[in-house]
């Protein structure tokens, strides 16, 4: 195990703290989910674009801690806006807003896709996309919780919700 993993594993709590935003939205259905497990997690904090010939995020930093990520499909006759919208609805008041962005303020949709989430479903209409980071403290515990939405030109429409518990940033 790498150093900073383990460092970062003996700087979490050890009681299980609570997870935000745990409930669901029920007009989707789960459509994968992986973790929790400790990974290395790059968070996007800027609009994915191509800078010198190189696609890549505007701004961003790397955390390494217990990274949750779930996808859901949004029921018939609802859109992944509004999935987004509730679940910001249901952030903790204390939650700090680190980055947001709509359309094609976030950049490439594919990009986000394929090299952040490491999921084709996700690859929507750039101008029909939302992207947003949280940091929050839940139990002693300190999260970063990412919320993407993205509507397909098959009229699909998919939320994607990364909850990383991690050490508090420096």
């Amino acid at each position: 195990m790498k150093p900073r993993y383990l460092l970062a594993l003996l700087l979490l709590p050890l009681a299980t703290a609570a997870q935000p935003l745990a409930e669901p939205w029920h007009f989707a259905d789960e459509h994968s989910r992986r973790g929790p497990a400790t990974a290395e997690y790059l968070l996007g904090l800027g609009a994915y674009q191509k800078i010198r010939s190189r696609w890549q995020l505007k701004h961003s930093e790397v955390l390494v801690g217990e990274l949750e990520r779930i996808t859901w499909q949004a029921h018939d006759g609802f859109t992944a806006e509004e999935g987004f919208d509730w679940w910001v609805s249901k952030m903790p008041g204390d939650a700090e807003q680190l980055f947001y962005c709509e359309g094609r303020a976030c950049g490439s949709s594919a990009q986000w896709a394929s090299r952040i989430f490491d999921e084709r479903v996700l690859y929507g209409h750039d101008d029909r996309q939302r992207y947003g980071v949280w940091r929050m403290e839940e139990d002693g515990a300190t999260w970063t919780v990412v919320l993407y939405a993205t509507d397909r030109a098959n009229r699909r429409h998919f939320l994607r919700m990364d909850r990383l518990r991690h050490a508090p940033a420096d």
